[in-house]
């Protein structure tokens, strides 16, 4: 499993722009302020794990999408990275990560190149996810429960070597598909380094995952 211990200098530049698309199902939809300090932003680090995967899966049936997973944790910075993709944003990225120790977490902000089809192709994916799936975060950390849903998949947890480990899942709950981060990073390493994805690519891929769901 790779882990980032990087410390990032910030530094406004002009070109940043934010879009976010609002119209994804995502679960968990709220987190307990009262879990853990209230620090967690998109996993839901206290909450039965297997049951927000049956209740994100029923959702994902009644509405007619594919449950998309991304199994991972608050301190893993590429899960942020990949949910900030898949709803939309561009340009400037905050997260707040750490390494797999998860002692201290650390806050960076990157920016992507200044490209003017980003904001665009950025409205166009989350377009893309929105309409055909429904998003389900497991962590894998503190939460009980992550191993179990993933192994009611049929795929077994312990392979898993890279987080966020995205999967889409047939409408009977088994598994699909898995993401190849390999085919989809964008990296830049350095003083502004960066860590993001191809959206063409990553539109390819979960167009792979959905098929593979059917």
């Amino acid at each position: 499993m790779k882990t980032l211990a990087v410390t990032i200098l910030v530094v406004s530049l002009p070109f940043c722009a934010y879009a976010a698309e609002g119209a994804m199902r995502v679960y968990p939809d709220t987190i307990e302020r009262s879990c853990r300090g209230g620090s967690a932003k998109i996993y839901d680090e206290c909450g039965d794990q297997h049951a927000l995967f049956e209740a994100a899966l029923t959702e994902a049936n009644r509405t007619g999408k594919t449950l998309l997973v991304s199994y991972g944790a608050e301190w893993c910075i590429w899960c942020h990275v990949f949910h900030d993709y898949v709803t939309g944003v561009s340009g400037r990225f905050t997260h707040t990560y750490s390494d797999h120790s998860d002692v201290t977490r650390d806050t960076a902000t990157m920016f992507e190149a200044p490209f003017p089809q980003n904001e665009a192709e950025a409205k166009a994916l989350a377009r893309f996810v929105s309409e055909n799936f429904v998003l389900v975060n497991l962590e894998t950390r503190y939460a009980t429960g992550s191993d179990q849903a993933v192994a009611s998949t049929g795929f077994d947890p312990h392979d898993v070597t890279w987080l966020p480990f995205v999967f889409s899942v047939r409408p009977n709950g088994k598994f699909g598909a898995s993401l190849d981060h390999d085919v989809v990073e964008a990296r830049r390493e350095g003083v502004f380094w960066f860590r993001g994805y191809h959206r063409q690519a990553l539109t390819g891929e979960l167009e792979r995952l959905l098929e593979a769901a059917k």
